[in-house]
């Protein structure tokens, strides 16, 4: 794991300060390729050979081509016997030179081949082209620049591109109403005008001033395939075993974020089955506590550990992780604002003092269908046949919007009034209205537009390849939801403390398997039926049937009490004028707030954020 940085016409002055704001990402070794103008940048975290014969930018034996790569490919060794199978000379042990043969071997076409995550960098010295490419899932960054000439430059992470004097570093319109949708800019775009992502599953080729961007892959959730439920259990556990087991391959600790739910329990009881075959050491596993009741599942995480024989490590969440806001806005060079980050920011930051390495369990509920919008949206339907629009959208609608809610953690009442302002909808604009934040009309109102904005997150539901409800939201889901937010703060909270997360959940070969199965049979005993059917293989019951909570801390206590300061200085009507945003539409937010009839904690927090990135930019 590691950074990079480059460009096609770049000097000592971007290179250098680049790996710099790099070093966190790669601590163990740094090293810079120049040559005519185009250069590369590399920063290591050693995980696999941990030898000189790992390190990067890595030239190919031939001499043509440079590589720069971030990641881990878990099959390189199957790939590496294929190559000698083929007269391939190897100098180490690595997976980074297992990628370049395959990249100079087959091109394009080996992306294929790979199973892991990646963004990584090629330079063809005799063509003088480079080729760029991010992994199919989207769990590594990569941004990169136009710049003059028909130039570019490219990055891990914006903070260390967008010092770059070529640059456009105005902000963005489009971007920060999308972050007000969503609280992440979803790809590709960046806050910053001149700063663009590559999308998950893109790559990138230039050549002679020239650039073309295309998809290589793309989530496919057809549930076009009938199978009995109990066999569809028995075909996909050694697909997760597997996954499990790749994801352990490391020259360095590996542990495991077990959080005590579902998804965490399983991944964690597979790598203890993998250590009793092998005789390895014990599990060890990291869980985050919490004094609020409603969000804290030690007692589950302890069942688990317990069952499996874990050494486990119980660390607490305070409200002073909000004191940690203004690293976490450096960490993702843009403001980001679930704050789930936090508590990843502080796990990843105590466990690094034990492991290199760490599982997580991330991705099981797009995979599996976790979310309770999954079961909204198999239910919408039967409620539009069995409700007329006129009683839908002049009695229930309007009367929904009074429900009021709880914010201490208990979320049916909120659930409940949106099913029952949404459902009535048409699918795409439906499932944006149950995941989007600030709705387009408030942030109209916010940024001072005269009509609504744009909906990104319906416009990516449309063009779902599936007409089910529930491939539909998961596909879309896995393209955005999934790469914007969850693998964003997963990648920038543990990589600022050069702490390595494998995500097995979303393995490729497992997600086009559990894609195919008919969604009524995904869904047959109820929220990711498939894999709590796998996790009674391994798990007590009590265990696998203990109800959902969440991995996110409690700021609607926290912010109307230890924070309560913060919001009110920050949150200020001078400083909401600042940004550009409407001081008197801000103040309703925070009485909203205030009198806890609605729960707006996550909206108060994104203004939060982008005060706190508008300070530091």
């Amino acid at each position: 794991m590691c950074g990079i940085a480059g460009g096609t016409a770049v000097s000592d002055e971007f290179l250098d300060p680049a790996l710099d704001r790099l070093r966190h990402r790669g601590p163990d070794a740094r090293a810079v390729w120049r040559e005519n103008g185009a250069g590369l940048a590399h920063t290591r975290l050693a995980v696999i050979d941990l030898t000189e014969g790992g390190a990067q930018p890595m030239h190919s034996a031939c001499g043509r081509y440079v590589l720069a790569y971030n990641g881990e490919i878990y099959n390189f060794r199957e790939l590496r016997a294929d190559l000698e199978a083929r007269d391939e000379q190897f100098r180490s042990t690595s997976d980074s030179e297992v990628l370049l043969a395959c990249l100079r071997r087959e091109g394009t076409g080996a992306l294929d081949r790979l199973v892991g995550m990646f963004a990584f960098a090629l330079w063809d010295r005799a063509e003088k082209s480079l080729l760029l490419a991010r992994d199919r899932l989207g769990i590594k960054p990569l941004v990169y620049a136009p710049l003059g000439g028909g130039h570019l430059a490219f990055a891990s992470e914006i903070g260390a591109l967008r010092h770059h004097a070529g640059i456009d570093s105005g902000i963005d319109p489009e971007a920060l109403s999308e972050y007000l949708a969503c609280l992440y800019v979803p790809a590709p775009r960046t806050l910053y005008r001149g700063i663009r992502k590559l999308p998950p599953g893109h790559l990138l080729q230039w050549r002679n001033g020239r650039t073309s961007i295309r998809r290589w892959w793309r989530p496919r959730i057809s549930g076009d395939r009938r199978v009995d439920h109990d066999a569809a259990v028995e075909e996909i556990l050694p697909l997760v075993r597997r996954a499990v087991t790749d994801r352990l391959v490391a020259d360095v600790p590996v542990g495991c974020f077990l959080s005590g739910g579902l998804d965490s329990s399983v991944v964690a009881a597979l790598m203890a089955e993998r250590a009793r075959e092998t005789g390895g050491p014990p599990v060890r596993t990291f869980t985050m506590t919490f004094d609020e009741a409603a969000y804290d599942e030690r007692d589950n995480a302890r069942r688990v550990a317990d069952h499996i024989g874990a050494e486990h490590v119980e660390l607490r969440a305070s409200p002073r992780l909000a004191e940690r806001l203004d690293a976490c806005v450096d960490a993702f060079g843009e403001p980001f604002g679930n704050p789930t980050a936090l508590l990843i920011d502080d796990l990843s930051a105590q466990a690094r003092q034990h492991v290199t390495v760490a599982l997580v369990g991330d991705g099981g509920d797009e995979v599996f269908g976790g979310y309770p919008r999954y079961r909204g949206g198999l239910l919408a339907r039967r409620y539009r046949d069995a409700v007329p629009v006129w009683l839908r959208n002049r009695v229930i609608g309007p009367l929904a919007q009074w429900i009021p809610e709880d914010t201490r953690g208990r979320h049916a009442p909120r659930r409940a009034r949106e099913f029952l302002t949404a459902a009535g909808r048409p699918e795409a604009e439906m499932y944006a209205a149950w995941v989007e934040y600030f709705d387009p009309a408030e942030r109209a109102r916010l940024l001072g537009h005269p009509a609504p904005p744009s909906r990104p997150i319906a416009d990516l539901h449309a063009l779902a390849t599936s007409a089910h409800s529930l491939d539909a939201m998961q596909e879309t889901d896995l393209g955005s939801f999934l790469p914007g937010n969850l693998l964003a703060y997963g990648d920038a909270m543990s990589m600022a403390h050069a702490l390595e997360l494998r995500l097995p959940l979303i393995d490729h070969r497992l997600i086009e398997t559990v894609g195919r199965i008919a969604p009524d049979i995904r869904f047959q005993n109820g929220m990711k039926s498939l894999l709590r059917g796998i996790a009674r293989r391994l798990l007590p019951a009590g265990i696998v049937d203990a109800p959902k909570r969440g991995f996110n801390p409690p700021m609607g206590v926290w912010l109307r009490e230890d924070l309560a300061p913060m919001v009110a200085e920050r949150l200020a009507p001078a400083r909401m004028a600042d940004l550009g945003l409407d001081p008197g539409a801000v103040a309703d937010l925070l009485a909203t707030h205030r009198r806890g009839r609605r729960d707006v904690a996550l909206k108060v927090w994104a203004l939060l954020v982008l005060e706190a990135w508008a300070r530091r930019c």
